[in-house]
């Protein structure tokens, strides 16, 4: 199939964790706009709640003042949907301290969007996810994040028929060498790529060819690419 193919992978890739950020970056702006009045954010349910469904399974928006507030949905069954329900009160037993979370702390530190895993979300749904947040800004500084997730599996199953066009084993792993998707037992979801000529490779965020043939396409500027074997 060759290098084009694998190119389309990639950017089909692309295009799925694009799709989860353009609702990030919607609910940012509506975030934005509330916080200059001082509105309830219950104001943003509406808007969160129309971006579950399809590939998305869980959204909204969590501030950085104290007290923090949040408003989270999960569920892309209409049926199903529930309100996230965490504890952000520092002084409680049951406390989470959203602040040391990755997909939280990177756009804070950073002031850019993030891709977070995939990792067993233990905070929402108990399954491996995706998540893409965006900072909010609130008087020129960070307001907290807005965001989306993505169950791994949807995100596999959306993306695999692409890798399986490829003919030969293919992976879609982060930077890290952590896998969202591959097309065999050797690579699947959650697993790790442990050659260091890989993952020194994947650092680098440039198409390359790992001695031994494997084969590096990134995805574009996000922090994710399409291994070839």
């Amino acid at each position: 199939m060759g290098q084009t193919t694998t190119v389309e992978a990639a950017a089909l890739a692309t295009d799925l964790a694009e799709h989860a950020f353009a609702i990030a970056d919607d609910l940012r702006a509506q975030a934005e706009r509330l916080l200059r009045t001082h509105a309830d954010l219950s104001h943003l349910r509406p808007a969160v709640t129309a971006a579950l469904g399809g590939l998305i399974s869980g959204a909204g928006v969590i501030t950085a003042e104290r007290p923090q507030r949040l408003e989270w949905w999960m569920g892309a069954d209409p049926a199903q949907r529930t309100r996230l329900d965490l504890d952000l009160d520092p002084a409680s037993d049951t406390f989470v301290d959203v602040g040391r979370q990755q997909w939280f702390a990177v756009p804070r530190d950073t002031g850019v969007r993030h891709v977070t895993g995939p990792y067993v979300d233990y905070v929402c749904a108990g399954q491996y996810a995706l998540t893409f947040t965006v900072p909010i800004s609130h008087d020129g500084r960070f307001g907290g994040i807005a965001g989306a997730d993505v169950f791994v599996a949807d995100f596999e199953r959306a993306l695999r028929p692409a890798l399986r066009a490829l003919g030969s084993p293919a992976a879609l792993v982060n930077t890290h060498g952590r896998v969202v998707a591959g097309t065999t037992a050797h690579h699947l979801a959650g697993s790790l790529i442990r050659d260091e000529q890989i993952r020194a490779a994947l650092l680098t965020q440039t198409p390359a060819t790992v001695p031994g043939g494997v084969t590096l396409t990134p995805c574009g500027t996000l922090p994710l690419a399409v291994l070839t074997w």
